[in-house]
């Protein structure tokens, strides 16, 4: 008999990573019925805060050098797959690096059953549009146009969100995820945008996942792996 998998389906990503963009518009595309039913994590570098929360809860976040081949392998690539899918895709300057308001307003974004729709513009403003999502307004403008009713400023003062989003970041140091997009049927991983259709097909019949939990969705620097389409090192 086959393992039994007790925890759904799920994918680590990150606003930050071309290849969870792309793999996020091929889920959307192809298989909308999946997307709705994976649990999905988010998955960024933390901040100075986020990084002593993670120190006091016994762990380290997992940061990879990139080498500067490495990055100017990663535009050319992404530009091929971009093309291929009919993307015209835009390069954005992050000038300062400041993750956590774009992924700690998914939580907010989730809890009114729009994670999705929020994920979809995130994307979009980032790699389509090259704003910087690293700034808050950029990122308000999102949640205003979505209808949810709060600020960043309160967000990132809120004691349940903090909760959340630090439980995300230890679930990515237990889980050993060391890049995105990471996608995980049981204790099966399949790394990057080139292991997505191994991962489809690890997953029984869409009709018989059970939904999702969590709601509706639930640079050459010292950088978690965000850059590599493929699985292997």
């Amino acid at each position: 008999m086959g393992e039994t998998v007790k925890t759904p389906p799920r994918v680590y990503f990150s606003f930050r990573s071309p290849y969870s963009w792309l793999s996020f518009h091929d889920l959307r595309r192809d298989h909308p019925d999946v997307v709705r039913r994976l649990e999905w994590r988010p998955f960024w570098e933390p901040d100075g805060r986020f990084t002593a929360l993670l120190t006091e809860a016994g762990h380290e976040f997992p940061y990879t050098p990139m080498s500067r081949a490495k990055h100017f392998y990663l535009l050319r690539d992404v530009r091929r797959l971009t093309r291929r899918r009919g993307l015209a895709n835009a390069w954005p300057v992050d000038d300062h690096l400041y993750w956590e308001p774009a992924h700690l307003a998914w939580f907010a974004a989730a809890d009114q059953g729009l994670a999705e729709d929020y994920s979809d513009r995130v994307y979009a403003a980032r790699w389509l549009s090259g704003d910087d999502i690293c700034r808050p307004e950029v990122v308000q403008t999102i949640l205003d146009d979505l209808g949810i009713a709060t600020t960043i400023d309160e967000l990132l003062r809120c004691p349940d969100i903090e909760k959340r989003a630090l439980d995300a970041l230890v679930s990515v140091c237990e889980e050993g995820i060391f890049g995105v997009p990471m996608f995980l049927h049981g204790r099966e991983k399949f790394w990057g945008l080139d292991r997505l259709p191994d991962f489809l097909a690890a997953l029984p019949d869409s009709t018989e996942i059970e939904p999702s939990s969590v709601p509706d969705l639930a640079v050459p620097k010292a950088t978690a792996e965000i850059g590599h389409a493929g699985g292997c090192g």
